[in-house]
């Protein structure tokens, strides 16, 4: 189990889309039920919606969101195990958890991906009071929540993934503690916490505690006072003076690294419907070649020239890098991060393999896993290069019999005449084969 909050900017809230969102569809296909709590219409779904609207009105001193939107992934074989009460019961543990016990919110359970899951959207503006109430550490209180409902249903148990950041930070507290204490100014902190992969960075009126390499919407960051009540943004400014960034030259000795997440749920679904392999698919089965490019190449062009060969491309996307396919076979040009090659892009090279503490200047040589590998700065590809094993349509599965490889290869001949999947095409050819041949 696996729970998650939706942030959303305050412009963009609006209870009623989001309320016809959860509960859209007809029961038995996405949508496996829909309910209501702490509303005065009781189970009258589309006036809880109005009701709640009306509720947030009232507040006019607040300019943040007033919604709560909270997601809950289960487990398939997990799925099957609960009651509709279940997931009722489930719902009243988190809002007691999120102090939203007594607040109005519209619930519902989506069975249209791979992972079933749990909307609920909290109004986050007591019906009574109209305070408004935004729970303190939330993703604490949400992953002590997942791992007391896993014990209690016998559920299987989840690593968390927005939480991770946060238990990381919370390993290395002392660390962290230090390094603010011993800093005399804003690049002595930035050198004593970059040896634990942490830089602190502005984010609207604060300061924020983030992970060197990855971008602060994807959550790798908590707030600082968050860690500290004595570490605001006014106090840092008084002892340092005006807010520097990092210059970037600091020493990496340990990397936060999240744990590894669930399968795309979007390339399994690709997979799933034609049968065919999908783009992600094709990058993972690549990590090798991909490794070992970087090893030998000594500049980026030589880098570039090597990925090539499989048709595959780097290049920027906001604050990092994609691997994409230079082929193009599908529909639009496909791209996955370069992070899920198990490696990344730093300031002056690629770091082979995310380094574990210590690993970082322990005698082994570039090139090897943990070391980085120099390759100056990232240069864009020149283009022109040879490619000689690109991405390409191929079932997932491997083709076995005669009949499926003949089948395949009027496919391949005839799929733009035809508005269907290698799933279904193969089906009628195995079909035609039985009907008019006796096979």
């Amino acid at each position: 189990m696996i729970s998650k909050r939706i942030h959303c900017e305050p412009q963009n809230d609006n209870i009623k889309r989001l309320g016809v969102y959860i509960g859209a569809g007809h029961e038995g296909e996405k949508l496996f039920a829909k309910w209501t709590a702490g509303c005065y219409a009781g189970q009258d779904y589309d006036l809880a919606i109005d009701e709640i609207k009306a509720t947030q009105a009232m507040n006019t001193r607040t300019k943040k969101e007033k919604t709560y939107h909270m997601v809950v992934s289960f487990h398939p074989e997990d799925f099957k195990k609960l009651l509709l009460e279940d997931f009722k019961n489930i719902e009243k543990e988190f809002a007691s958890a999120l102090g939203f016990e007594d607040h109005q919110r519209l619930c519902g359970i989506h069975i249209n991906t791979d992972h079933p899951h749990m909307h609920v959207a909290y109004n986050m503006i007591h019906k009574g009071k109209y305070t408004r109430h935004d729970p303190f550490y939330d993703y604490y209180k949400r992953d002590k929540t997942c791992r007391l409902l896993e014990e209690r249903y016998k559920l299987k148990v989840d690593v968390g993934v927005e939480q991770q950041f946060s238990e990381y930070v919370k390993q290395r507290q002392s660390d962290v503690k230090h390094a603010f204490d011993n800093a005399r100014d804003w690049q002595s902190l930035h050198k004593e916490l970059a040896v634990y992969g942490l830089t602190v960075q502005m984010r609207g009126n604060g300061c924020i505690l983030a992970a060197i390499g990855h971008k602060q919407k994807d959550g790798h960051h908590i707030k600082l006072s968050d860690f500290d009540k004595n570490l605001s943004k006014k106090k840092l400014q008084d002892r340092f003076g005006s807010y520097e960034k990092s210059t970037g030259d600091c020493e990496v000795k340990e990397f936060f690294q999240r744990e590894p997440k669930r399968e795309n749920a979007k390339a399994k679904d690709f997979e799933t419907k034609t049968g065919l392999k999908s783009f992600e698919t094709f990058v993972l089965e690549s990590k090798e070649f991909i490794a070992q490019a970087a090893i030998k190449s000594d500049t980026w062009q030589d880098f570039h020239r090597e990925l090539a060969k499989i048709g595959l491309e780097v290049r920027p996307r906001g604050a990092g890098y994609v691997l994409t396919d230079i082929g193009c076979k599908t529909k639009k040009n496909s791209s996955i991060p370069f992070s899920k090659t198990g490696m990344r892009i730093a300031k002056n090279g690629i770091i082979l393999e995310r380094p574990k503490k210590g690993d970082m200047n322990n005698g082994r040589d570039i090139g090897q896993p943990g070391n980085l590998k120099i390759l100056g700065k990232i240069e864009p590809s020149q283009g022109g290069y040879t490619i000689e094993k690109p991405y390409r349509f191929e079932p997932v599965k491997k083709l076995k019999s005669a009949k499926e490889r003949e089948a395949w290869k009027i496919y391949i001949r005839e799929q733009k005449q035809h508005n269907y999947n290698w799933i279904k095409f193969n089906k009628n050819f195995q079909r035609f084969y039985d009907e008019d041949y006796g096979m």
